[in-house]
């Protein structure tokens, strides 16, 4: 139940995933020369965009499924939770593309984190109302419920009230810790993957597993609490109590051992989440090595390590979501893309902390050497999750309409994206004007377009190419009279052959063959 409804969701999420890494390769190729600056994705919109993406895009998503993975593995999951739960998915969804557009067109808040305009945060706290139903038909299902279940449930219910009052322009959280060490932040981040960790831990089990040694995160956690209060109600942390409360993060460490040992989890029981522990292991020791200023000035000019940051967020948190990816799919997400995956990131990491040494005055050295092999790493992680989407949708062209559907997907949703992004620069260098606004709503509209041809590809191509047919039709005529009218110019009437040429490929010869 719970399998077929990820792998029915899973091609759109992957999309947001491509579109995050994306973005972050962008970024990596302007820090070593390339002008983004004629195109949407300019150096600080594409590193919000990726950013925000790896926060907020596939990896919550997935992460999301976790408790329902539990509720199926124990018995408790129903057709009318999946339905909660895939209205729950159109919001989130419809919430990233809001968010996307708005963050390519410079709705930028100039945060290092949660970037995007902070209204659109109701329209996630509106997705968990979804997520709670889903959440409530499976728990009435229990006789007794569980503990977890209780927490799972108290956390769903006060997530959207966080999300609204932490991320709150005036008195949020997160306006409040914009530089510095940040250390109190990271115990609470720290602490918010704990109860994450114990579910995974649940989920792939091999024995029965009963939880230990509960003061390892109850101190922790009584620490968050009373740094809010001092940085709220009295005064900023000073460097050295910031650096106190980050060192309670050591605490999740002999915690994670002994779960995992009580549960019988290893490796080859699901390498994602071994991995995924192994790299919070290796970033929490190192954020406390880090926060010494001694070595901190050795290893960056700044606050922010930016390896340190992608093996927390591409290490830690991804495999995290991959870990219920491969517990539900482990013929797509397999061990191999695992051991890849890591291998990539370390090396980027690598690559970024002797940027950082360098760039600090270190040892001499050429900076842009190692920004261009992240940059490399980059392009090779986004291929990878390429051919996982293939894999995930790859279909058989066993029809000439078929191709006539593939031929206008690539071409409209394709070319729509790429003419979103850098329609700027691809114009004057055609020899056409571009006044950057009725523009995007023409590009808006090829991609739907091409999403009607997508659809023609999936379900019933004769009605797709019906429909496609007319709608270029239409459009066609619209562009030629514009252009006959002298509104628009030699562009009008290219868009407009190109159309009325598809429409009349189908009605002449794919018409009626399916």
């Amino acid at each position: 139940m719970l399998k077929k409804f990820i792998n029915d969701e899973l091609p759109l999420a992957l999309v947001w995933l491509i579109l995050g890494l994306f973005a972050g390769l962008v970024y990596a190729l302007e820090m070593v020369g390339l002008d983004g600056s004629m195109t949407l994705l300019s150096p600080e919109r594409a590193r919000s965009l990726h950013i925000s993406h790896m926060l907020y895009g596939f990896f919550p998503l997935m992460l999301s499924l976790l408790p329902f993975a539990l509720f199926q593995k124990e018995g408790v999951l129903s057709e009318s939770a999946i339905e909660h739960l895939r209205r729950y998915f159109i919001v989130w969804n419809l919430f990233l593309l809001f968010m996307s557009m708005a963050l390519l067109f410079g709705n930028i808040r100039g945060l290092p984190f949660y970037d995007f305009p902070y209204q659109l945060n109701f329209l996630l706290a509106f997705s968990g109302l979804f997520y709670l139903l889903a959440l409530v038909d499976a728990l009435r299902r229990y006789e007794k419920r569980p503990l977890w279940v209780n927490v799972s449930l108290l956390a769903v219910i006060a997530a959207p009230i966080a999300l609204v009052v932490l991320m709150n322009p005036q008195y949020g959280q997160v306006e409040q810790t914009l530089v510095g060490p940040h250390g109190d932040n990271t115990l609470g981040m720290s602490f918010t993957l704990i109860p994450i960790y114990y579910l995974l831990i649940k989920l792939v089990a091999t024995q029965k597993f009963k939880p230990r040694w509960h003061w390892l995160w109850i101190v922790p956690l009584v620490g968050y609490v009373l740094s809010l209060i001092i940085r709220n109600f009295f005064h900023n942390l000073s460097y050295n109590e910031e650096w106190f409360f980050q060192y309670l993060t050591l605490l999740y460490l002999p915690l994670l051992w002994v779960w995992l040992r009580d549960a019988g989890v290893s490796f080859k029981t699901n390498p994602y989440l071994i991995l995924s522990i192994w790299a919070f292991v290796f970033v929490d020791v190192q954020g406390n090595f880090l926060f010494i200023p001694e070595i901190r000035a050795l290893i960056h000019r700044n606050d922010l390590v930016v390896g340190h940051a992608h093996i927390a967020m591409g290490l830690g948190v991804a495999f995290m979501a991959l870990a219920i990816l491969h517990h539900l799919l482990p013929n797509l997400f397999r061990r191999v893309y695992a051991v890849l995956w890591t291998a990539l990131m370390a090396l980027m990491a690598l690559a970024l902390t002797i940027a950082g040494i360098i760039e600090a005055g270190g040892f001499s050295g050429t900076v842009e050497l190692y920004l261009g092999t992240r940059a490399l790493i980059g392009a090779l992680l986004v291929g990878m999750i390429v051919w996982i989407t293939y894999e995930r949708i790859k279909f058989k062209l066993d029809s000439p309409l078929k191709l006539y559907h593939l031929s206008g997907f690539l071409s409209d949703a394709g070319g729509g994206v790429i003419l979103i992004l850098a329609g700027a620069t691809l114009f004057p260098l055609l020899g056409f004007g571009f006044s950057g606004t009725y523009e995007y709503i023409v590009f808006a509209f090829m991609i739907g377009t091409g999403l009607a041809h997508w659809y023609g590809l999936q379900y019933d191509p004769y009605r797709f190419g019906e429909f496609t047919a007319s709608v270029r039709a239409v459009c066609a005529s619209v562009f030629v009279a514009l252009y006959m009218a002298g509104s628009l110019d030699g562009i009008a009437l290219l868009v407009a052959l190109y159309d009325a040429g598809f429409a009349l490929v189908y009605w002449l010869f794919l018409r009626g063959r399916v």
